[in-house]
């Protein structure tokens, strides 16, 4: 049983002819996947590196932003009786049973998150991305062609003919441009240092938030990939997502239920004609199921009828059954 939001994107995918090539980095080693299913390598503990974009064959579209801490694990069935766990939802059954995705959620790849530091380039890559810094960047630009004009003015006004300062309007112009590239540049590297030390920091907190709470890093992990992914996946014109960073993650209680909240640096593409990628950063509350695993009789959290394991939604009131999933978004 796949789950409703994966069919759904590869109906999405094939009814657009789009298939998206995903290359990994195993073993140092290039390895890829795809949405049309002509290559499918076996992955263990690989890293994204790239994603490519192709319609009707042609590509169109390149990605190479991601999380270098987040690998991926894919299933792969075999005829084999030994037992298997999802660890998303948490599901145990014969790894053969497995052969199109977990039978219950249908997630059909796991992750797990190092604590492996990012390098400088990625925190340099993401800083030139970020809206806030292109915004300073064209505001000192601005700054400096303003105070350019000014002296110009006060030097040549007198004695430049008036037809003749449309040629000094030509050059504000031009070294607005050529400023903007070396200031978004050296800027850059300026600020590369503090914001990398910044970020350091952060994770730092996260290492030691996932210490001390005796939480399941990878299952919550997993959790908020699959629950994300749905949600926009059931978007109309969203055709793919990735996680690029956890910006801070932190738990608290609300009587007895626990929630986690995560601000997250997320990609989304969509398509309409053409592919745009547009960088959010995100902030998702997550409750902890108390109703989750191993329980012999589970009931439905919004009717209260006993509900099976086997089933995707409660037969009487038709909600959606996630009692396998430890954490759910909200």
């Amino acid at each position: 049983m796949v789950y409703v939001s994966e069919s759904l994107h590869k109906r999405k995918l094939d009814k657009e002819k789009i298939n998206i090539k995903t290359i990994y980095l195993e073993d140092g080693i290039e390895v890829e996947r795809n949405t049309d299913g002509s290559i499918d390598d076996t992955i263990k503990d690989g890293r994204r590196i790239r994603k490519e974009y192709y319609l009707n064959n042609e590509l169109k579209e390149i990605e190479t932003d991601f999380d270098s801490r987040l690998k991926y694990t894919f299933i792969e069935a075999e005829n084999s009786d030994k037992k298997y766990t999802c660890k998303n939802c948490g599901m145990t059954d014969k790894l053969k049973e497995f052969d199109a995705g977990c039978p219950y959620c249908g997630t059909y790849y796991n992750l797990d998150f190092s604590n492996k530091n990012n390098k400088k380039k990625i925190y340099y890559d993401r800083l030139l991305r970020n809206k806030s810094y292109r915004m300073m960047t064209v505001m000192l630009d601005a700054f400096f062609c303003f105070i350019t004009a000014i002296l110009i003015y006060n030097r040549v006004s007198e004695s430049i003919a008036a037809y003749e300062w449309y040629k000094l309007f030509i050059v504000i112009v031009l070294e607005a441009f050529i400023l903007f590239f070396v200031l978004y540049r050296v800027n850059g590297l300026i600020l590369l240092k503090p914001y990398k030390k910044y970020k350091d920091k952060e994770n730092q907190k996260q290492r030691a938030f996932w210490a001390q709470s005796g939480l399941d890093k990878v299952a919550f992990i997993n959790n908020f990939n699959y629950e994300v992914r749905k949600y926009y996946y059931n978007k109309k014109d969203v055709i793919d997502f990735d996680i690029l960073d956890f910006d801070s993650v932190k738990d608290y209680y609300i009587r007895d239920d626990r929630y986690i909240e995560v601000e997250a640096y997320i990609r989304v593409v969509k398509f309409d004609e053409e592919f745009t990628s547009s960088y959010k950063r995100r902030r998702f509350t997550f409750m902890y199921n108390k109703n989750c695993l191993s329980k012999k009789k589970m009931t439905c959290y919004n009717c209260g009828s006993v509900i099976s394991k086997s089933n995707a939604k409660c037969k009487k009131c038709n909600a959606d059954i996630k009692y396998y999933q430890e954490w759910i978004l909200i």
